[in-house]
């Protein structure tokens, strides 16, 4: 099995580099080609931070996830957790990061989350202030 960095992904993604975008891309197509491509949900939440920061939209940073946790030959880290975050992201207005932490809470049965984020505490009825 073989880890994906998110520089790898960025570059295959948004191909803002000619060269490294060619090397990840053919890096992470031959590694899922093999079945041995490992992509941690630490590297899936630095990727869509990195859209974001980038101005893609929701709907497009959903799609990207989709894509990713969809592809044969790749193995997600957490994507149970993954795939729920990136539901409640696409419907809510918190971050992608919020969403992991709640999908993840929700899975070890924290049910109540504690938090000082105004988004989080207008969308969902089990987050609370402190």
């Amino acid at each position: 099995m073989l880890g994906s960095d998110t520089n790898i992904l960025i570059r295959a993604f948004l191909e803002d580099d000619e060269d490294q975008a060619q090397s990840a891309k053919a890096f992470l197509e031959s590694a899922a080609r093999r079945d041995q491509l490992f992509i941690s949900s630490y590297t899936l939440l630095e990727f869509i931070w990195v859209l974001k920061v980038k101005k893609f939209t929701r709907k497009e940073i959903y799609e990207a996830i989709i894509t990713l946790t969809d592809s044969p030959g790749v193995t997600i880290g957490q994507r149970d957790v993954v795939l729920a975050a990136a539901e409640m992201f696409y419907k809510g207005k918190a971050d992608f990061g919020d969403y992991m932490i709640l999908s993840e809470g929700e899975k070890y049965a924290a049910k109540n989350l504690k938090t000082f984020d105004h988004a989080l505490l207008g969308e969902l009825h089990h987050a609370s202030l402190p």
